[in-house]
């Protein structure tokens, strides 16, 4: 039976990770203690390593990607079984329903008065987050500096605002 590798909630404040590098592509062969991903959060990364070894039978998330816990990003085929067509429709609700949990929080942070201190919050992912805290850098600014508009600052949106601001700084 195949295994569902799935975004779980390691810490108690943990809602959402970003994929970062795979390590391995679909058909290829992992082996116990062999790392599949890197995962992002706002805190650490790390790698994921298998403990169970099998076949990448199919990726169900981008490198960037940010991702609610409950998230299906990969199936492991242990005996050659096809993947789950479940696994799809299960990621469809786990992003609804943290789209709508979102759009929750975001209505709560305008009733208890978020709005009025003009600082309004930006989708980014931790990365971005860190890199901008890090620099002194708000996510407002490097979201107006985009030629498009963007829904999620990524760190390399960060890196470019900044690179651009030095380079204005030293002309």
């Amino acid at each position: 039976m195949g295994q569902r590798i799935v975004i779980e909630k390691w810490a108690e404040n943990l809602e959402q990770v970003t994929i970062g590098q795979w390590f391995r592509a679909e058909g290829d062969r992992i082996e116990i203690g062999e790392v599949l991903c890197e995962i992002i959060t706002d805190k650490v990364t790390f790698e994921y390593t298998m403990e169970d070894s099998g076949t990448v039978a199919r990726i169900y998330a981008g490198e960037g990607s940010v991702l609610p816990i409950g998230y299906v990003i990969a199936f492991i085929s242990t005996s050659g079984e096809d993947t789950d067509p479940a696994i799809e429709q299960h990621n469809e609700q786990i992003l609804a329903q943290h789209r709508e949990q979102t759009q929750a929080d975001l209505d709560l942070d305008a009733i208890l008065g978020a709005a009025n201190t003009g600082r309004s919050r930006r989708r980014a992912t931790p990365p971005a987050r860190r890199l901008a805290r890090q620099n002194h850098v708000e996510l407002q600014d490097v979201a107006r500096a985009q030629p498009k508009p963007v829904d999620i600052i990524t760190e390399e949106h960060v890196r470019e605002y900044l690179s651009r601001t030095q380079q204005d700084d030293a002309t």
